[in-house]
């Protein structure tokens, strides 16, 4: 599993952590804990909101991992 965690937050030389993925993790761990600490406690949740939230979040760090590939090494630029 550590492993398996490691190649998602890493860049391609697989040492090096991706600010970008693990601030893509962090905001999903944040929002996805927000809604069970909702749901515990007896609140409404707006899963059309959660849905939006996450796709939002899902899109901007997919942008920003493809503009950041032109820096990882070896890569060829096009």
């Amino acid at each position: 599993m550590g492993k398996f965690v490691k190649d998602l937050l890493t860049g391609i030389d697989g040492q090096t952590y991706d600010e970008i993925r693990v601030g893509i993790a962090a905001a999903l761990g944040t929002l996805i804990a927000t809604v069970v600490t909702c749901l515990v406690q007896g609140n409404p949740v707006d899963l059309q909101a959660f849905g939006i939230s996450a796709a939002a979040i899902l899109g901007a760090g997919g942008f920003g991992i493809g503009q950041k590939a032109q820096t990882e090494p070896g890569q060829v630029s096009s």
